[in-house]
């Protein structure tokens, strides 16, 4: 997987393989790229549901969305019942987020205010419309992604 692969998908996490991994293990280049390409496998996700997750764009299949949910799993976003981790979600938030110390108390804010949404009972569209509500919310209050070169 190239650099710019793993890159895009460690942004993705926030939006997203081993079930002990924490948030923090997603600024670890070479475990996000095996948790990404587990996924992919488990999911049977193709490599354009890989590309949209890396732009934040939507998942435009049921694949799409459970590569995400994966990947949220994976790094703990959402436990494996599919309910989100409001904790785990603070802490990929900050490790993501451009001006996080400026803004903890709003990104503590998204996160117990998309935790709290009435989220489907499948995992995958769960994961979807937490990320959804997570990126809605992240725009409102002015935060933006980091971009790693």
């Amino acid at each position: 997987m190239s650099r710019l692969v793993c890159l895009g998908l460690m942004l993705a996490v926030c939006l997203v393989a081993v079930s002990e991994s924490k948030p923090q293990d997603a600024s670890n280049e070479e475990h996000v790229a095996e948790a990404a390409n587990e996924c992919k496998a488990e999911t049977g996700a193709t490599d354009e549901d890989v590309e949209l997750m890396m732009k934040h764009e939507p998942s435009v299949n049921q694949e799409g969305k459970c590569l995400r949910a994966c990947m949220m799993k994976k790094f703990k976003i959402i436990e494996e019942d599919g309910n989100p981790s409001t904790e785990h979600t603070v802490e990929m938030m900050k490790l993501m987020s451009e001006n996080a110390e400026e803004k903890e108390d709003a990104i503590t804010e998204i996160a117990d205010t998309c935790a709290a949404i009435d989220l489907p009972e499948d995992h995958c569209d769960s994961a979807d419309a937490y990320l959804k509500c997570i990126f809605e919310h992240m725009e409102k209050h002015g935060i933006t992604l980091r971009v790693e070169h």
